[in-house]
Formats: C-alpha cells, sequence, structure tokens
C-alpha cells in the first residue's frame, strides 16, 4: 500500500469518488458532510452519471446526527453495530483511513491513510467487507434481475402468498392485487425521488395500529406511516424508502436500481399481507 501525506487524506478520497464508474462504498462511524461543498459536488457528479453510493455508519442511538445527515442528503445507507473502521473504495482502488467522513476532520484532525497500489490489496479489503459488513458487491454494479422486473415482483408475490398477483403500468406508476388488497407504487417528488408505497387496510386493521403502534410492520429503509382515510377515500398504509433512487418513475427504472425497487416492494406487500392475515385469524 501507498502512504498518503495527512494533508492530502481528503483530496484522494474525492479523487476515488471522481475516478468511480461502477459504485462507491463508503465505511464511516461517523458522516458530517452537508456543508463540505466540494465533497458533495463529487456526489451530484455521480448522480448525474447514475453511479450508486453506498454508506456503512455506525449503528448507535449516539449516532443519530449521522442518520438524520445521511436521510437528509438522500443516500442509501446502512449501520453496523460497533463499527470504528473507515474504508473507501469504488471498483478500482480503496483507501483505508483514520478519519471519519466530517468536515471537521478535514480541517483539524490529523489522519493517517494507505492506498491500495495492487488488485490482490484491494481483494483482501472486498473480502473483508463481504465478511463483516455484509456489502454484496456482486450487484454493486447492476442487477440480478433479468427481463421484466414487474413480473419478477409479481412472480415472487404470488409464489410466498399461494395467489395469483396482477400488476398493470399506470402514468409511471403501479398497481398491483394480490386477491386480497390492493397497492400503488411510485417515485415521488422529482427531486428527492423517494419510492413511495402504499396498501389499503380495513377500519379494524388501522385502528388496531393505532393503538398498538408496536404492531405496525417494519421493513428495512423504509419510513412507515399510517393514513386515515374518509370522504371516499379508503384507511392506508404508506412506506416511504428513506434514500434517494436515480430513477425517476417506474416505467422508467434503471437497470442498477431494479433489485432495490423489486424488493423493497416485494417486502412492503408481504409485510402488510402477513399482519392483514394475522389480524383475520385472531378475529381482532
Amino acid at each position: 500500500m501507498k502512504f498518503i501525506k495527512p494533508s492530502e487524506i481528503s483530496s484522494k478520497i474525492m479523487t476515488l469518488i471522481e475516478e468511480s464508474d461502477e459504485y462507491v462504498i463508503i465505511v464511516s462511524p461517523y458522516v458530517k458532510i452537508s456543508k463540505w461543498y466540494k465533497l458533495l459536488k463529487k456526489f451530484d457528479n455521480l448522480s448525474n452519471r447514475n453511479i450508486p453510493v453506498e454508506f456503512i455508519i455506525r449503528d448507535d442511538h449516539t449516532n443519530q446526527a449521522s442518520f438524520n445527515e445521511l436521510n437528509k442528503l438522500g443516500f442509501r445507507y446502512h449501520a453496523i453495530k460497533d463499527l470504528h473502521c473507515k474504508l473507501y473504495l469504488n471498483e478500482k482502488y480503496a483507501i483505508v483511513s483514520s478519519m471519519n467522513l466530517l468536515l471537521s476532520s478535514e480541517i483539524n484532525s490529523l489522519e493517517l491513510a494507505y492506498q491500495t497500489e495492487t488488485e490482490a490489496e484491494l481483494k483482501e479489503l472486498t473480502d473483508f467487507c463481504k465478511r463483516y459488513l455484509s456489502i454484496d458487491f456482486s450487484n454493486s454494479s447492476g442487477s440480478n434481475i433479468y427481463g421484466n422486473w414487474y413480473d419478477f415482483v409479481c412472480k415472487s408475490i404470488s409464489e410466498s402468498i399461494g395467489r395469483n398477483v396482477s400488476i398493470h403500468q399506470k402514468n409511471g406508476s403501479i398497481e398491483l392485487n394480490t386477491g386480497t388488497n390492493n397497492y400503488s407504487a411510485f417515485i415521488w417528488n422529482a427531486k428527492h425521488n423517494h419510492l413511495r408505497i402504499t396498501g389499503i387496510l380495513s377500519v379494524k386493521e388501522y385502528e388496531y395500529l393505532t393503538g398498538n403502534k408496536q404492531f405496525i410492520p417494519e421493513v428495512k429503509g423504509m419510513n412507515i406511516e399510517l393514513q386515515k382515510g374518509g370522504k371516499g377515500y379508503y384507511d392506508t398504509i404508506w412506506g416511504t424508502l428513506d434514500f434517494k433512487l436515480r430513477s425517476r418513475d417506474l416505467n422508467n427504472v434503471l437497470e442498477k436500481e431494479k433489485t432495490i425497487i423489486s424488493d423493497i416492494i416485494i417486502e412492503f406487500i408481504l409485510k402488510i399481507d402477513e399482519y392483514k392475515q394475522w389480524v383475520n385469524r385472531n378475529n381482532l
């Protein structure tokens, strides 16, 4: 590995981001970059080129500021308990550093870093990420869904619930019927591109959840909320993806985002279907 001078660490990290063609992985327990404008411009350039970025941060109740930061900026991330290492990777090389991705560290701290020089060194780090951080590099730059992703969603849900499922495109959204319920999914807010999914709840299903919020189904990566109907509208449950997509509507999903969009829609529908069946079995 090649030593990076302390004064050059942040610029080397930005160069790594700039030179990526397939993906960028940022492993940093703590993140604070909302006023680091030069770095944000590098991320904007990735967005314009449809290069996915994923953050790995520390799962700690004292780290809410990092969660808020990434949610505000619309970055994809997941959290690892007891995370302490700092690592920056693209498909070509990696930087191992003592520096968290904090503007204050770039300005005030004395940091240490090394950059990989060989494929073997990079492989050691990607193997570490696979084993300890659960990063799937096989899908970092593309989709494992071939053909129409709608068909993949229908088949997956049908096989799970044992019923035929129908799906229809409608003005950039999709409408899905499981035989017992209707769901809609679309990409909301042209500036932030958040996937939203909604499903119908019966009156008793809605009222039980409002009084027992601990039973609201959880879907990783989504914020779940209830919405009261009335005036001819059903009670509903909504899921909003907590990071920004590159795709602008569901009729034109980017190849790189087919898997994550499909998986989220499938999980949301199966979780709501499971809850509805539970309510029916228990005569609530």
